[in-house]
């Protein structure tokens, strides 16, 4: 299986850095308007557009779908400090309460990620809708459609994942009626990417195979980064520990020039992107996967 690397040097940085940019910013205030002026102010691009995403069962907001000019960004966001007990609801609670694995096609999920993604899939889905809609509106097209979560929003978009890339087929690429050139299968390779931070398991390595299959079949841009302290790299169900895309572990080196900002326990979003900002900029650290196919 031949999966696509990052490359070295500053150019894929960019992207991981965007990426990173819209996790940390989205969670600075309540209210969505806010969050619009500080992108559209960042970006310098008064016409960006932000939909929310909620779960329905859930206080907090769960996501966001940033369209900027021509690039779409699917933002699934970390979990509230207090919410983190969530990542042991790992099966469905069945009779009585007593929990039972979550099973999709024959293979293991996370039962808490998968009812968060679907409690809002819909609602995701009408978002990148209005986006390509908007886009088409203007005479324009999606170049890149990013796919992004933080820690236990990481999860989430692992869950997500398929579904949203054959929404675009169906909709807009070779599966639907009349196939548009920017989503057609050979162009995916460049339209879709999958980028997390510290993202917690959510499937076991039959869901990771599928997903994997997907990633090289597409040839998708998939990696998830972590900072080699991420105290979350301790807690992952261990049905789940399974290889998924590549993973670049960030060294000392890179990170500890950023401590204030990856936090004590270094699971800070802002330090992710600092270390971004670091790479796509002057940056000359090197980053290696812990995985090898």
């Amino acid at each position: 299986m031949q999966l696509v690397r990052l490359q070295g040097g500053p150019s894929q940085w960019n992207d991981v850095k965007d990426a990173a940019d819209i996790l940390w910013r989205s969670t600075h205030s309540p209210d969505i308007n806010d969050i619009t002026t500080a992108l559209r102010d960042h970006y310098q691009n008064p016409t960006l557009s932000v939909s929310e995403l909620w779960t329905g069962f859930n206080a907090s907001r769960r996501a966001v779908v940033v369209y900027n000019t021509d690039k779409i960004t699917i933002a699934f966001l970390g979990s509230d400090p207090n919410e983190l007990h969530m990542n042991t609801w790992t099966d469905g609670s069945g009779w009585l309460g007593i929990p039972y694995p979550v099973f999709e096609n024959g293979n293991r999920i996370h039962s808490f990620f998968r009812d968060m993604w679907h409690a809002m899939r819909q609602a995701t889905f009408d978002a990148l809708d209005s986006a390509v809609q908007d886009m088409a509106a203007r005479g324009a097209t999606p170049k890149q459609i990013i796919v992004t979560g933080f820690s236990m929003g990481g999860g989430i978009s692992i869950m997500a994942f398929t579904d949203i890339l054959e929404r675009i087929r169906h909709t807009w690429g070779d599966q639907s009626g009349s196939p548009q050139s920017w989503a057609r299968d050979e162009v995916l390779r460049e339209l879709v990417q999958h980028i997390t931070f510290a993202a917690v398991a959510a499937g076991d390595i039959g869901y990771y195979t599928v997903l994997n299959d997907l990633y090289h079949k597409y040839q998708i841009r998939a990696w998830d980064f972590m900072n080699h302290r991420d105290w979350t790299v301790h807690i992952h169900h261990w049905s789940f520990r399974s290889w998924r895309g590549y993973r670049y572990v960030l060294p000392d080196a890179m990170v500890r020039q950023f401590g204030d900002e990856f936090g004590g326990n270094g699971h800070g979003i802002w330090g992710y992107l600092r270390v971004a900002e670091w790479m796509a900029g002057d940056g000359d650290g090197q980053v290696d996967s812990v995985y090898n196919y």
